[in-house]
């Protein structure tokens, strides 16, 4: 194999081919090892021996001064314990306020150990720590003397008068300074002056205005083991909700709360404003309650308001009254027990609360099944949990006393139930007056407005008065799903 030209050149002309030779390549002065050995020009340098420091430094010291220098130890992974200890002793020493002072220090003493390759052979343990000139001495050596007293702090300088109030701008300034160096005898002396004024003006005022307390105190009139006797005569009171003990002043006794039924009987049947008796017949409750009053006056008080409950189709309001009733029953007090029974049997009815329906019915006596408004909420009973839709609606047009607002609940509710089951059960036509004497409806013309508040008139076929029960089905059967929804205690959806 030939030569390349360079290195040709380079072999045959020996010394002379140096020229040609070094054009290709810069060469390399040969040295010596710390062990004294040399090494040629571009080899790979060896690696120290273990122990060769002291000897090879000596060695290098005798090749004299034309010997070339000992190389530097090889440097180390990472940082120094030591020196990472010494960092956190210069900051655990250093305000805050000097952090950045001291980090430029520290920059400058590391880069120069790394530089002189010295990071490792310098006893950080020892190493006095850089001052930083900015003030922070006195704190540094404040923070060394944590557990002797601080010396105390000299008194601030006093502030600068503030200035006057314009109404008394024109008075002398020396008019003030001998009150700034009052004694403390003085000051303490102006101080009970100003007290003993201020607590006159507060007996006068007390003297012209009332207390204007909103929740008054009465713990010390009332005994909270004996029942309050009203003092109040006043017929007529709005009812707010107690916060506290109740005032006598403000309750009326039982010979007042009579007159007051009076006077709502007779304004009930001349104005029908239910928003005005209700209030009215929940303050009269309210009196009783806090006297302890329960004989026969407070049941005609409860029962009558019920009734007026219904009348307006209030049914938590007459759900209230139903449950006082029905404490009131069982202490034997006299009163219209087996009608509030009956409105209660068909009010369960309404919020379809079997468990409790099941437990009333076995604790019925046979006096009280043979009562005319209890047997026929039992009959509703029986009818409804048999879907007898016919039975029913003759039921709700018989219904005694005040059942049939009861009914009105949830009468709706089942009208729709048995037109879905017309629908599904008479194909493909049914004539409009039969709905309407299923339904128990006053006249065709009602069973048609039904039949629209349900979105069922377009099924109607106005030449024969037939209801296409096919088509109306789907929809029939989509407001019963609706409307059985459930129903809370106070009988709201």
């Amino acid at each position: 194999m030939s030569l390349p030209p360079w290195k040709a050149n380079a072999a045959g002309k020996g010394a002379a081919g140096n020229a040609a030779y070094r054009t290709a390549y810069t060469a390399v002065s040969t040295s010596k090892t710390l062990a004294g050995k040399t090494r040629a020009a571009g080899t790979a340098r060896p690696a120290a021996k273990a122990g060769a420091g002291a000897a090879g430094t000596a060695g290098v010291a005798a090749a004299g001064p034309s010997a070339p220098a000992a190389e530097p130890a090889a440097r180390k992974p990472g940082w120094p314990d030591s020196l990472k200890q010494f960092v956190g002793r210069c900051f655990t020493l250093t305000t805050p306020s000097q952090k950045e002072t001291l980090e430029k220090k520290l920059k400058a003493i590391v880069t120069e150990a790394v530089q002189n390759n010295s990071l490792w052979t310098i006893d950080w343990d020892s190493y006095p720590i850089p001052e930083v000139d900015d003030g922070a001495g006195e704190d540094r050596l404040e923070l060394l003397r944590k557990d002797k007293p601080a010396p105390p702090k000299p008194a601030p300088a006093a502030k600068p008068a503030k200035r006057s109030a314009k109404w008394d701008q024109g008075a002398p300034a020396a008019e003030a300074a001998p009150k700034s160096k009052k004694t403390r005898a003085a000051m303490a002396a102006d101080g009970a002056d100003s007290e003993a004024k201020r607590q006159m003006r507060l007996r006068r005022f007390e003297a012209q205005t009332p207390s204007r307390s909103v929740t008054p105190d009465y713990s010390h009139e009332t005994n909270p083991n004996e029942p309050v006797v009203g003092r109040c005569t006043r017929l007529e009171k709005k009812y707010l909700r107690l916060t506290s003990a109740p005032d006598p002043e403000t309750v009326r006794p039982l010979p007042v709360l009579r007159q007051t039924l009076e006077l709502l009987r007779s304004k009930w049947k001349a104005e029908q404003n239910y928003a005005y008796i209700c209030d009215q017949f929940k303050s009269m409750r309210q009196d009783l309650t806090v006297q302890l009053i329960q004989n026969e006056f407070t049941v005609s008080v409860y029962e009558i308001h019920a009734r007026i409950a219904l009348e307006k189709g209030d049914l938590g309001e007459y759900n209230q009254c139903q449950t006082q009733l029905r404490t009131l029953y069982e202490k034997g007090l006299a009163g219209s027990k087996n009608e509030f029974l009956a409105y209660r049997i068909l009010y369960m009815l309404h919020t379809r609360n079997r468990s409790e329906m099941n437990e009333m019915l076995i604790t019925l006596t046979a006096d009280e099944r043979a009562d005319p408004a209890v047997a026929h909420a039992l009959q509703v009973q029986r009818v409804m949990n048999e879907s007898d839709y016919h039975s029913l609606h003759r039921l709700y047009l018989a219904a005694p006393n005040m059942g049939g607002y009861i009914m009105d609940s949830f009468i709706e509710r089942e009208r729709i139930a048995a037109l879905a089951v017309i629908c599904r059960a008479f194909r493909p036509e049914y004539p409009l007056q039969g709905i309407t004497a299923e339904l128990g409806l006053e006249s065709d013309t009602a069973c048609y407005d039904f039949l629209k508040k349900y979105g069922l008139h377009p099924y109607v076929n106005t030449s024969t008065l037939k209801l296409d029960t096919k088509e109306a089905y789907r929809i029939a059967e989509g407001h019963r799903l609706t409307a059985f929804k459930k129903i809370d205690i106070k009988g709201q959806i």
